[in-house]
């Protein structure tokens, strides 16, 4: 899909904050984005910071430039995934492009059209691209996050002046920009929306609601099924206990048909979950009358277990939250692994 990159401002709070985003990337990411700049990319945190600010005070480098390395990064990064099935009704339509600029000129989108806008910290969720052809359509929003988290770096301590004790307790301001994504694979029908981290305290579900709430004039979301993730959890650990597994089990809880739970967690994320027989037996007699409530699982780099092959060579992290139908991811991985591993978890799902 080609895309076009339209002009943007941004504020010097905008502008720190989205340097401060990219110098969290992992440091091979940031190391490619400054050679692909022509910037020297060795040296410490503090010193790479500097050189991209001076290369933005000279217009060496723009900040639009790190927006749009950012927005193609970030969606594969940390992050939770909800898995959809694609609508039951003919979607011919939607793979035609003239059909679907006509659709989104009748809504006043046409701009946002296999084009980019490089968003920075909208306080309300914004379109920033839609991006279409006759096999993807993909929609990217932004929005500015704001929360005080606690941190005890910044504490202090005094008396008045009667001598008694106090405590100062601080809070710090934090911002961060939040992309989510949602992709409809129109050769396959089927979809997932990305939803890039948040702190504690933020609500996936409530997120999601608003993207959907954003498009809703063009995109329905109830022509979307949501994947069950409770089967896929039963399947991973089945599999596992047979010795055909492609990943390994942290942990695993279970819900029974009472409501009541039942797990396990191994001694740590290193050491699989299974090998211990009265463990074993019990996880094997509740999975057979229970339902996946929640994976914590390792994938590992395996070949054979799916079509295509595995892109990774080290373990890859994810949480399967059957009881919300959502997927965490929550170590930084690339495009080629994430969309690997969705494609594994959809093959369990029922």
């Amino acid at each position: 899909m080609a895309t076009r990159t339209k002009s943007a401002k941004f504020t010097e709070e905008e502008q720190a904050l989205i340097v401060t985003d990219l110098l969290t990337l992992k440091k091979k990411q940031i190391g490619d984005f400054l050679a692909s700049a022509g910037l020297a990319k060795s040296g410490t945190k503090e010193e790479l910071r500097e050189r991209i600010e001076v290369a933005l005070e000279d217009d060496s480098l723009s900040l639009q430039q790190i927006v749009e390395f950012l927005d193609s990064v970030i969606p594969w990064g940390k992050q939770h995934v909800y898995l959809f099935k694609g609508p039951a009704s003919s979607i011919a339509n939607w793979r035609k492009p003239d059909w679907m600029a006509t659709l989104l000129k009748k809504h006043r989108l046409a701009k946002y059209l296999n084009a980019n806008l490089p968003l920075a910290l909208p306080d309300k969720m914004k379109v920033s691209s839609i991006q279409h052809d006759s096999r993807h359509l993909r929609v990217t929003a932004i929005k500015r996050r704001d929360w005080w988290e606690r941190d005890a770096d910044y504490d202090d301590s005094s008396t008045t002046e009667e001598g008694e004790d106090v405590e100062l307790r601080a809070f710090v301001h934090r911002v961060t920009r939040s992309l989510v994504a949602f992709e409809w694979d129109l050769a396959a029908n089927t979809a997932f929306l990305q939803i890039s981290q948040l702190p504690t305290g933020f609500d996936y579900a409530d997120v999601a609601d608003e993207f959907f709430e954003l498009i809703e004039g063009w995109l329905d979301r109830s022509l979307f099924t949501p994947c069950d993730l409770r089967p896929p959890i039963t399947q991973l650990h089945a599999l596992e206990e047979s010795g055909t597994g492609e990943t390994r089990s942290h942990g695993i809880d279970y819900r029974t048909l009472q409501g009541r739970r039942f797990g396990g967690k191994s001694a740590s994320a290193a050491d699989p979950l299974l090998g211990e027989a009265t463990i074993d037996a019990a996880l094997s007699a509740i999975r057979k009358s229970g339902i996946g409530h929640l994976g914590n699982f390792y994938w590992i780099p395996t070949n054979g277990a799916g079509p295509a092959p595995c892109p990774f060579e080290s373990d890859i992290h994810v949480i399967l939250v059957g009881f919300k139908n959502r997927i965490n991811f929550p170590t930084p991985n690339d495009e080629e692994t994430v969309r690997y591993v969705l494609s594994r978890i959809r093959s369990h799902c029922a």
